[in-house]
């Protein structure tokens, strides 16, 4: 793809820091994008699986010491 059609899609604006930071070649800096693209994709795994953790840790504590429907409780009025 042709760095005009790829910056159409994406948007100069966020183009902009991937340019500034391959000194304004084109060809690095949708390499660049690439490789953050791929990047975020794994670290998007392993934040999702640590939120899960995270969140069942969290509802085994609360349901230990206050039930079952702890979370509920909490959000009713009163």
């Amino acid at each position: 793809m042709k760095y005009p059609d790829f910056e159409k899609v994406i948007t100069s604006a966020r183009m902009a820091r991937y340019l500034a930071a391959c000194g304004g070649n084109t060809r690095k800096a949708m390499t660049l994008y690439r490789k953050n693209i791929i990047l975020s994709q794994k670290l998007f795994t392993i934040i999702s699986c640590f939120e899960i953790a995270l969140r069942n840790s969290i509802d085994r504590h609360y349901t230990t010491i206050l039930g079952n429907d702890w979370l509920m409780n909490a959000a009713a009025p009163s």
